[in-house]
């Protein structure tokens, strides 16, 4: 047998049954550990042909999905959760890659909510008893895979299999509540876990703890700082600490006909502009940095300097040249970068460029009024012999 399917369920009847239909012609078995449902979850995962296995929950997530490996009996294991479907990739091709001898693992590409651009994630592993997940929470298959990585020599690959994550919309109350406690016990054990930091951090605001947040994204900035190599998500402190010092724009008021688009803000810049320099030269090519470095300039009253930064992220964002590390709510370089830019450009009184962009914003999001009718205003001003303008 070639490819097993490992999930570990709790009460998920409202997206087991996708997530079930969608591994079918590409895996050869499903491997279900139920911790203690009780909806329909168990009830369709027998309908959908899946193995079905009880066990009771006791707050370890790598002891669960291990369980489901220990039962697996195919070559390789993919490992999925409910809320998740496969979305693309032809099945005879990954099958194929997985008759390769010389790997060990592949990455495929996981969309973690709808909107967004998917990333690499390691989901495919060869089933041997020396890879298996760590850590109660956040587990992980890294540190296995790197071990029998040195003692074997296999190559980590890629294949072109997508998965969509829908399970981040709605009320994330219940899954809070679970995971605090998980959290706080890893981080005792574990403390320099950056990504469990943050993601405590997330949750205590959440839950309303805003001292304890601090604690958390302060504990998480400090580690990251003092790393001699980063992972991608180690960025998620510059990004909550940035976000936290810029002031919101407001692009949604009428535009004034008689002047430029007045873009200066009243803030003291010079902290978040730091922080951003710092983050890019950590993390360069970041694209979340990219829209966040635009908004500042906006803010500091260099509209010309965002953008430039605003036309390289869209020019990005078309032609897919970055990196898939991370993954971006695709407006970034999309409908929230032409608005930006048409700002930019209408504050300089360049409207040609600026029509161009608010249409590009309208294209985008039809059903917003606001980008056409600032579009003709564009085109009125157009009209005027006196419409130009030059952005400092």
């Amino acid at each position: 047998m070639l490819l097993s399917a490992a999930l570990i369920v709790r009460n998920e009847e409202k997206f087991l049954g996708t997530c079930l239909r969608s591994l079918k012609g590409l895996a050869d078995e499903v491997v279900v550990v139920d911790t203690g449902s009780t909806d329909q979850t168990a009830d369709i995962a027998i309908a959908e042909g899946a193995r079905l296995y009880h066990r009771p929950w006791t707050g370890d997530f790598s002891a669960a999905r291990n369980e489901a490996i220990n039962l697996a009996r195919g070559d390789w294991i993919l490992y999925i959760d409910a809320d998740e479907r496969v979305s693309g990739g032809d099945p005879e091709l990954v099958r194929a890659q997985l008759r390769a001898a010389r790997y060990i693992g592949y990455r495929v590409q996981l969309r973690p909510r709808p909107g967004f651009t998917p990333y690499w994630e390691m989901r495919l592993f060869r089933n041997h008893p020396q890879i298996r997940f760590r850590g109660i929470i956040h587990e992980n298959i890294w540190p296995a895979l790197n071990e029998r990585q040195a003692q074997s020599g296999g190559r980590i690959g890629h294949t072109e299999l997508v998965l969509d994550h829908d399970g981040y919309e709605g009320d994330q109350g219940a899954k809070h509540l679970r995971n605090q406690p998980l959290l706080e016990q890893s981080l005792a054990a574990d403390p320099s876990r950056v990504y469990s930091q943050c993601h405590l951090a997330s949750i205590r605001e959440a839950l309303g703890d805003e001292d304890g947040a601090e604690q958390a994204w302060g504990e998480a900035m400090r580690l990251v700082r003092s790393k001699q190599t980063r992972q991608p998500e180690d960025v998620l402190p510059f990004l909550h600490e940035i976000e936290r010092g810029l002031a919101p724009l407001d692009l949604r008021g009428p535009l004034d006909l008689r002047g430029p688009l007045d873009l200066r803000g009243p803030l003291d810049l010079r902290g978040p502009l730091d922080l951003l320099d710092e983050a890019l030269a950590l993390f360069p090519g970041q694209l979340q940095l990219l829209w966040l470095r635009a908004r500042a300039l906006i803010t500091a009253g260099r509209p010309a300097e965002a953008a430039g930064v605003l036309e390289e992220l869209v020019r990005l964002g078309q032609s897919g040249e970055f990196d898939k590390s991370w993954a971006y709510d695709v407006r970034l370089f999309g409908v929230l970068a032409y608005e930006l830019l048409a700002a930019c450009y209408f504050s300089g009184g360049l409207y040609v460029d600026a029509l161009r962009n608010f249409e590009l914003a309208a294209a985008a999001e039809p059903a917003n009024l606001e980008y056409r009718v600032k579009a003709a205003l564009c085109s009125r001003l157009l009209a005027t012999p006196s419409a130009s303008g030059v952005m400092t």
